[in-house]
């Protein structure tokens, strides 16, 4: 991270935005819990205990930004820059994201500020035609009138949409998949592993460039996740299919219920009482976590979606009954391994994707041609 910079926006906002620093975290914890996702569950995202420990993840270089007010933190966004597959070459691609205004300080300057310590930040990181990666939750109807470039701020074209599914760990299933056997990583697997992801990740827009040093420093890095939270998918011929990590975060991040809808706190009460018959997780009492599991570095073929679904099935019969509700899996809307998912009750939620450049627009060749890789287990 950088050294701290303030940037004055003028006299009449008193507003500052600077490089967060270590000592910030604590506000940028109570920050994130400011901000809920509002629904018939309404949630927001306890990021305790290191706010920056998913920006030191999302790439090789990365800033976060906070805009204050008379020494208040009011918001804050992130952006970061990493080597990843754009039309099938790799490139050096940002990502912008987490961004936050307090609810307090909304329909002020916060937002725009820290857009623009962000586009700032891309263009010193990668220069004005970076390819950038945006993505807003749909329905988000305040970012979603951002991405038209109001007031001279970037403009965002739309490229994809992600579902981001919630499998639940539920029903008993079929373990498997006929010619397909799936077991846990080894250290040993990982040349095969990287091997793999650099066929497949060409095919797919933004996939990250993975060698089996940056695989495995990744993995060492992340917090709570290690070689045996990988599942790999094994042909007859012994030969890796596939592989994803399911990676319980809650070292590094989780979902806090903040409140049940009347009509789902009805539901909650039946399927509470039936848990303790059928012996399924039970819905979380209000202000606690939602225990689930989160896929990371899906690699499977777009022409194998039964290799998905033979991950999928044995992550079920392995987490089934441990307490966990659910695996979150993203995937663009146009993804053939979508099919994978049929019958498993995935509950999808829905998220733009949104493409730009530090020069404030995107000017590339069309994206929609790739389905996208999302890590949804890093925002």
């Amino acid at each position: 991270m950088t050294a701290a910079t303030t940037i004055p926006l003028g006299a009449p906002s008193a507003i500052l935005v600077r490089d967060a620093v270590a000592s910030d975290n604590s506000a940028l914890v109570r920050l994130a819990a400011a901000c809920p996702m509002r629904g018939d569950l309404t949630l927001c995202m306890d990021r305790e205990p290191d706010f920056f420990a998913l920006a030191r993840l999302e790439g090789e270089r990365w800033r976060v930004g906070v805009a204050e007010r008379d020494g208040e933190i009011t918001g804050c966004v992130a952006a970061s820059v990493r080597m990843a597959h754009v039309g099938g070459y790799a490139t050096p691609t940002g990502y912008a994201g987490d961004l936050k205004v307090h609810p307090a300080h909304r329909g002020g300057d916060s937002a725009d500020a820290l857009t623009r310590f962000t586009r700032d930040t891309l263009r010193a990181f990668g220069g004005n035609a970076l390819p950038t990666l945006v993505t807003i939750l749909e329905g988000n109807r305040s970012m979603e009138r951002r991405t038209i470039g109001p007031r001279g701020l970037p403009r965002m074209t739309r490229f994809a949409t992600l579902e981001v599914h919630a499998v639940p760990f539920l029903l008993p299933r079929a373990e498997g998949v006929r010619g397909i056997t799936v077991e846990v990583a080894r250290h040993d697997d990982l040349d095969e592993m990287s091997a793999l992801w650099r066929t497949v990740a060409p095919h797919r827009q933004f996939a990250p460039a993975l060698d089996v040093a940056r695989l495995a420093a990744f993995i060492d890095a992340a917090p709570g996740l290690s070689i045996g939270d990988y599942l790999v998918a094994r042909r007859a011929d012994g030969r890796i299919a596939g592989f994803v990590a399911l990676w319980d975060q809650r070292l590094l991040k989780q979902l806090r219920v903040l409140g049940y809808s009347s009509r789902l706190s009805f539901a909650r009460t039946a399927l509470n009482a039936l848990a303790r018959v059928a012996g399924t997780p039970r819905l979380p009492a209000v202000g606690s976590a939602l225990p689930s599991l989160a896929a990371l570095h899906l690699c499977v073929p777009h022409t194998a979606p039964e290799v998905l679904r033979a991950l999928l099935l044995r992550a079920h019969a392995l987490h089934r009954g441990t307490g966990r509700l659910f695996l979150t899996l993203a995937l663009d809307r146009r993804d053939p391994l979508r099919v994978a998912l049929r019958g498993l009750l995935a509950q999808p939620t829905y998220v733009g994707a949104y493409a730009t450049t530090p020069a404030g627009r995107w000017h590339g060749h069309r994206l929609d041609g790739l389905p996208l890789h999302f890590e949804s287990a890093l925002v």
